[in-house]
């Protein structure tokens, strides 16, 4: 009864109604950005292709498939072609299909030293028509020209077409060999990189957009979930110190045990109060983006970079995130408990608990950056170790606490 009772003092309706409005207005201000941001929708990333071949192939793209995902060309080279030749601006230049197209294309590159003003202007015209942003040097001079219109969904899925087969064909030799020759990399991180160029994970399907995506939006929801951790446990041992209840706690010793009642609850409340935002706020991500279709991919793909450490796919990578996130706010609920305990009032508290949230969220967002990457070299596992350290230290000075609350005299 006594735990219940002092969950119900922390889960009170005015801490609620002040956790739910803080994280309506931080997902405005920054989680819905890495949502909004994500490129899906155009082809022109690889976000919508990765979608693409997850529903026509799996997990994985296997050589056989990847010939067939070439077909693709065809069908978006004629929809270039039904674009092109219903343009005014294309066929007045004796442009009738994709073909032609290129033909001028190639032309016009060719003759570098000797474009004419009027093959210049028409360049520009019909770069215009592709929605492009063309830079050229005019009289020594370069020049940007941006589109005043809005690239055709033809050409943006024959650039993103372009790009993951380019991807797919060249990432296992000479992106991975070039990674190795350029990155100053350790034995063990040399070790891992070729594990994976030669063991086949590579062939996983899986937007390098996401990852980047995924991580960044976990970096904010973490913040967001220190905060509302030390906002929902910080004041409950003070307030009771404010108002002397602790006085009558320590006249017996049922009482004196009432802290480590506290403790508990401030536990269960933080896990409690994570699994909620993350279960909001991460859904909310994977519906937006389209993740929960990579759940069973493998982190390591030929269209993401960087490489990671594991061989997981990319629902325990999230796992393993929520996992760390998780860490972070159990560790900040002892924290809170321990300076919730020997502050006398509120003012006091809050000026504990400030550089304590601003070191917790400085930690929070290097654990988080470039999660599990490889070219961080060795901080992946100083990383984990210093969590785990961080963590243990908490929870023991909490522990601590509890017990010297036993022996404390009464003043």
């Amino acid at each position: 009864m006594a735990l219940i009772h002092e969950l119900k003092k922390i889960w009170n309706v005015k801490t609620l109604i002040i956790i739910f409005v803080l994280s309506g207005l931080y997902f405005i201000i920054a989680l819905n950005s890495s949502i909004q941001s994500y490129p899906s929708g155009t082809w022109l990333f690889d976000a919508d292709i990765a979608v693409y071949l997850t529903e026509n192939y799996g997990a994985t793209l296997e050589q056989d498939e990847f010939e067939d995902f070439l077909k693709l060309k065809e069908v978006i080279i004629f929809e270039l072609d039904s674009f092109i030749s219903s343009n005014a601006v294309f066929t007045g230049a004796g442009i009738y299909d994709f073909q032609d197209y290129e033909n001028f294309r190639d032309d016009f590159h060719s003759r570098y030293d000797t474009r004419s003003e009027a093959s210049m202007n028409l360049w520009i015209a019909i770069s215009n028509e592709w929605g492009e942003i063309l830079r050229i040097q005019i009289d020594g001079e370069w020049v940007d020209f941006v589109s005043d219109k809005e690239a055709p969904a033809a050409y943006t899925r024959y650039i993103g077409f372009n790009n993951v087969t380019a991807m797919y064909e060249y990432q296992w030799e000479e992106n991975i060999n070039s990674f190795i020759l350029h990155t100053p990399l350790g034995k063990t991180e040399t070790k891992r990189v070729l594990e994976i160029r030669d063991s086949g994970e590579m062939s996983a399907i899986l937007s390098g957009h996401l990852v980047l995506h995924t991580w960044q939006y976990a970096q904010n929801l973490a913040l967001l979930v220190v905060l509302a951790v030390f906002i929902l446990v910080s004041p409950l041992v003070t307030i009771d110190k404010a108002v002397k209840v602790n006085l009558l706690q320590y006249s017996s010793m049922t009482g004196r045990k009432i802290l480590k009642k506290q403790f508990a609850a401030v536990i269960i409340s933080a896990i409690g109060i994570t699994t909620l935002l993350l279960l909001c706020f991460a859904g909310i991500f994977y519906m937006a983006t389209g993740a929960r279709d990579f759940l069973m991919s493998g982190i390591n793909s030929f269209m993401s970079f960087p490489y990671h450490w594991l061989s997981v796919t990319y629902g325990q990578y999230c796992l393993l995130i929520a996992g760390v996130i998780y860490l972070l706010s159990v560790a900040s609920a002892a924290i809170a408990f321990v300076l919730s305990r020997f502050s006398q009032n509120l003012i006091t508290l809050i000026f504990k608990v400030i550089p304590s949230f601003a070191a917790a969220v400085l930690l929070s967002l290097w654990l988080l950056d470039e999660f599990l990457g490889i070219y961080v070299g060795g901080d992946v596992f100083f990383k984990a170790f210093s969590l785990s350290i961080i963590f243990a230290a908490a929870i023991g000075i909490a522990i601590f606490a509890v017990k010297r609350e036993k022996k404390t005299d009464l003043i």
